[in-house]
């Protein structure tokens, strides 16, 4: 079941390892890149009172750092022989990043 679950832990690394370089180019900097390809949600949270737009923003800077989370310690649990504590965070921090995802889509106009 660890084999599995490791294997599990390598495609969320690669998922975030190009969801995190797409936010780098596509949000932080602007650069066009064949990232863009994979698209980019557009959330409205206009119409939201401004405590839950701040919430929004405040999750859409979390799950960048979140992302650095990943990259950083799903390399280091897949050393170990036994569940860790960091992997414990690691699956909060999947849940996080499912639940926001989710969030942003349903708020994308496109989408929602």
């Amino acid at each position: 079941m660890l084999r599995i679950w490791r294997s599990f832990l390598v495609a969320v690394w690669a998922v975030a390892l190009v969801h995190f370089l797409k936010d780098i180019t596509q949000d932080i900097l602007h650069i066009p890149t064949f990232l863009d390809m994979l698209g980019n949600i557009q959330e409205d949270i206009s119409w939201l009172p401004k405590y839950l737009q701040w919430l929004v923003y405040g999750a859409g800077i979390g799950s960048f750092l979140a992302e650095i989370v990943l990259l950083i310690a799903i390399p280091i649990v897949k050393k170990g022989e036994r569940f860790s504590r960091l992997e414990g965070w690691i699956v909060g921090i999947i849940v996080f990043m499912l639940i926001y995802f989710l969030v942003v889509i349903i708020l994308d106009p496109r989408f929602g």
